[in-house]
């Protein structure tokens, strides 16, 4: 068979590229500090590389997510930590108080003050914000402050029984807040308690107020429990002479309390047990409810002392009404505390959980980067030894084809 020189040339030029090519695709791996740079340098390690690549993005991922339930927790546990030092102060002021025969008018204003300047600061903490901008205790409704209104009418909670929770492994995840409702709202009373409001509909502007009032006479009360009762306001003409007046009644029957009382701003209304004022000047068929409860708000609970603390009078009567309030107060200080204490109980516990899913993200981490190692990183010595054996390939191809590409006819003359 005769081979021609285009065959020849051709075999030799095939020859150097493939050597060529190796040549290239060790320095590029090389370069990339990576044995298989494509999958048909080695489909199984390809698929295997791809399968373990996915699992660590995971597990960074689940790490960050770590990092954020452990900060949200960690932000939460300071926060409830700071309700509770409020909490054991507001008690010690509670015993103090309660000491009526040695305590002077400037004591109790000194108190109040005190009291009213911790109430401020627990609103403070109950409103606080992680770094994200969101409220911890609103719920779901993290974008909305939670807890709004003042010591006199008391503070409504705008947010939702809602948690919030992070994924931090394949089959786990994590509450990262608990409710404002939860943490400070739902709180067993000490006895048979109420809540006021009044009606979205009143027409007055501005609006008169209701404030949270206190149980004066127990007794009386827990025999009109679960009864609420409504004040509504009549018209000027139903007295005489013609002046603000209003009605109590029950709200299921509608039996009526008083009729027609005389109103004055400010002026304490006392009904089945229960004291409340209402100040400013309501308008006919404006309304307000006190509604039966079994729990109280720690916001309730301060609000009530505080109040109870600048209305001491200083009589046998305001004695005996601040003895009471004062038992009542320390004993919902305690629930509070207790309920308290249980959520970061709970935090406690989230956060073991958080930390044993860290360890075990961070040891599966290890073990697959080495895995992963050991089918994609290149050996370098290896690597070497093989650029040195194909760059002589190559210069022998290329010293054979110098040769061969001489040869001719005459030359064998």
């Amino acid at each position: 068979m005769r081979v021609s020189s285009q065959q020849l040339f051709n075999i030799a030029r095939n020859s150097m590229a493939g050597a060529n090519r190796e040549i290239i695709k060790t320095q590029e791996q090389m370069s990339e500090g990576k044995r298989v740079l494509t999958a048909s340098d080695d489909p199984v390690a390809a698929t295997k590389i791809t399968q373990l690549t996915d699992e660590l993005a995971n597990i960074d991922q689940y790490l960050k997510n770590i990092k954020i339930a452990e900060n949200n927790l960690t932000l939460e546990e300071s926060i409830l930590d700071s309700a509770v030092n409020i909490i054991h102060r507001i008690q010690e002021i509670a015993v103090a108080a309660g000491n009526t025969a040695s305590l002077t008018e400037n004591d109790y204003k000194a108190y109040a003050a005190e009291v009213s300047a911790r109430l401020d600061e627990m609103v403070n903490l109950m409103n606080t914000r992680n770094a994200s901008g969101d409220y911890i205790f609103g719920g779901y409704k993290s974008g909305t402050e939670p807890f709004s209104g003042d010591s006199f009418s008391g503070f409504k909670y705008q947010g939702d029984d809602g948690q919030q929770y992070i994924k931090i492994a394949n089959n786990a995840k994590v509450a990262t807040t608990d409710s404002g409702k939860s943490v400070f709202l739902d709180i067993s009373s000490a006895n048979k308690t109420f809540d006021t409001s009044a009606s979205p509909k009143n027409q007055a502007n501005p609006p008169a107020k209701i404030n949270v009032g206190q149980v004066v006479n127990q007794q009386a009360y827990d025999e009109f429990y679960p009864e609420d009762i409504i004040i509504t306001f009549n018209p000027d003409a139903s007295v005489s002479p013609p002046g603000k007046n209003f009605t109590a009644s029950e709200r299921s029957t509608g039996r009526v309390i008083v009729a027609n009382q005389p109103y004055v701003s400010g002026d304490e209304i006392t009904l089945k047990g229960v004291s409340v004022r209402i100040v400013g000047q309501p308008m006919a068929g404006d309304q307000f409810f006190i509604e039966s409860s079994e729990k109280q708000g720690i916001l309730t609970t301060l609000a009530r002392f505080k109040e109870a603390l600048e209305s001491f009078d200083g009589t046998p009567d305001g004695k005996t009404e601040l003895a009471s309030v004062v038992a009542s107060t320390l004993s919902n200080l305690t629930n509070g505390l207790t309920n308290v204490v249980n959520v970061q109980t709970k935090i406690g516990a989230r956060m073991n959980a958080i930390e044993g899913a860290r360890d075990l993200h961070l040891d599966t981490q290890l073990v697959n980067k080495k895995i992963l190692s050991g089918l994609r990183d290149l050996d370098y010595a290896e690597a070497a030894t093989r650029l040195s054996q194909q760059s002589l390939i190559l210069q022998a191809a290329q010293q054979s084809f110098i040769r061969v590409s001489q040869l001719n006819l005459f030359s064998r003359l």
